[in-house]
């Protein structure tokens, strides 16, 4: 999933390789953009070009023109599958299943860097404004944080004890959290040289997805093991936690989330539906 050019519309991505435009305040089935010919891991808006890039479990890169609703470029750009995509200035990053890290120029999508530091999986970026440093985690249980000035590596944590599905840093810069196959939710101190600063087992399955709302005061994170769950960034404090039985929550493993605004929650799950939750902190 990702946000669309009108706030309360947003992306998505299936394993049907449907690309749908949705509206949150229309109730029924959302607009078919494309559909692609494998699998769609990854989304990412260019509202400055008006271009919506998607990746693909072929590896592929479809680029879409929003204006003309339609594809108009395919690229191979990894061999495996596409994790996920970022645009960081006037370039676009991919990481993949081969390993591969690789920025490539906007608009015209010239490839300007391969990295290659792992023959695991690249699976999932968060980028650090202010200090210009790209987190990448990997499936060899390693997140890697690059300088994007000159694309040097600057560290390596031994991160997890299994894949890393998901980072993102907090919205004052302060801290890194990641989450993946081993269930352990962490917190990393940029400052301090990314010392560890919590460690919780946040599921009882894969943590796939963490996202912070437009504050950064709360994030979710969502998991295989079919819950969602809500969390105060401050004090690293459990609000929430949405399932099947207790919030009529999704049957299967929850893949993304995505928050739409500051009180307004999007998660998609393999039991092929999106789910819109409203948070009433009053009540957490």
């Amino acid at each position: 999933m990702c946000t669309a050019i009108n706030p309360k519309q947003f992306y998505s991505g299936g394993n049907d390789g449907y690309v749908v435009l949705w509206d949150t305040e229309t109730k029924g089935d959302g607009k078919l953009l494309v559909q692609v010919n494998r699998p769609v891991y990854a989304l990412c808006l260019d509202a400055q070009r008006n271009l919506l890039f998607c990746g693909a479990a072929s590896g592929n890169l479809h680029v879409v023109d929003l204006t003309a609703g339609k594809e108009i470029r395919n690229i191979e750009a990894h061999s495996l599958g596409i994790f996920d995509i970022k645009i960081v200035n006037n370039e676009l990053i991919t990481c993949g299943g081969d390993g591969a890290l690789k920025v490539w120029s906007l608009p015209d999508l010239t490839l300007l860097h391969h990295h290659q530091e792992s023959t695991k999986s690249a699976r999932c970026l968060a980028y650090h404004t202010a200090q210009n440093i790209l987190a990448v985690g990997y499936s060899d249980h390693k997140i890697r944080m690059y300088q994007l000035a000159d694309f040097s590596l600057l560290n390596t944590l031994d991160a997890h004890t299994n894949s890393v599905f998901t980072v993102a840093f907090t919205n004052d810069g302060k801290e890194l959290l990641s989450g993946g196959r081993d269930v352990m939710l962490r917190s990393w101190m940029i400052n301090e040289n990314y010392r560890l600063d919590v460690d919780v087992a946040a599921h009882t399955l894969h943590i796939n997805h963490i996202a912070f709302n437009q504050s950064g005061k709360l994030f979710a994170t969502v998991s295989m093991d079919k819950t969602i769950k809500i969390w105060a960034t401050e004090k690293f404090q459990l609000l929430k936690v949405i399932d099947k039985a207790k919030s009529d929550g999704h049957l299967s493993s929850v893949n993304k989330c995505h928050w739409i605004n500051e009180e307004t929650l999007l998660t998609g799950s393999d039991d092929r539906t999106i789910m819109m939750w409203k948070m009433e902190t009053e009540k957490m």
